[in-house]
């Protein structure tokens, strides 16, 4: 079988020097496509490796780092090749600029304004691209509260098969996360080890 992971933060550029990004390191991702090798599976990782210092052998990776080199290297790599199974766990930037200033803004500005777009979404266009692929996406939300009913709407939404949500307050205390499928089945999960082999249990048969 093969699989497609994604995995790490994807960069919005401000300046040439200058970006906008969030905390997330893409060792889960690296962690999926480590598990899924050790199984077997034809892995392919498209990942920011700004945070990872090395990658292991047989894992075909495909970097990237900026919001649209992602958008872009997911299109084509689907374009190219066929998929099994996706894992979309990277995080990815929900705003992103229209046009980066060019060179590098001055440091003397008293004041500075941004003004955001929302970024198309990578996992509609990874479903719109893989119709027949079973695809996982990640929700991530601050705190457990509704977590469960946030991660179902937003499965429907995007048409996706699986869905591993987690919340900022639930990884500060220790690893937890929620695995729903299409019908709000629900599968409670306390370490990183067990996200893979409850996305392989809920393939079809």
């Amino acid at each position: 079988m093969k699989v497609l992971i994604t995995g790490g933060a994807s960069w919005v550029k401000i300046d040439e020097v200058r970006i906008i990004t969030n905390v997330f390191t893409g060792k889960t991702a690296l962690l999926l496509a480590q598990e899924a090798k050790k199984r077997g599976l034809h892995t392919t990782l498209i990942i920011n490796p700004h945070c990872i210092s090395k990658f292991p052998k047989g894992i075909r990776i495909i970097p990237f780092k900026y919001f649209q080199d992602l958008k872009d290297k997911v299109v084509s790599e689907l374009k190219k090749n066929t998929y099994q199974l996706i894992i979309h766990a990277c995080a990815v930037s929900d705003y992103v600029l229209k046009k980066p200033f060019k060179g590098k803004i001055p440091s003397k500005r008293k004041e500075l304004v941004l003004k955001l777009f929302p970024a198309p979404k990578i996992v509609k266009i990874i479903r719109r691209l893989a119709k027949n692929s079973f695809v996982v996406q990640f929700k991530l939300e601050i705190e457990d509260e509704g977590i469960v009913d946030k991660a179902f709407r937003s499965l429907k939404e995007n048409g996706t098969d699986l869905v591993v949500a987690n919340s900022l307050e639930s990884i500060k205390l220790g690893y937890k996360a929620f695995i729903i499928d299409k019908r709000k089945n629900i599968k409670k999960i306390t370490s990183k080890k067990e996200i893979l082999p409850a996305i392989l249990n809920s393939l079809p048969k």
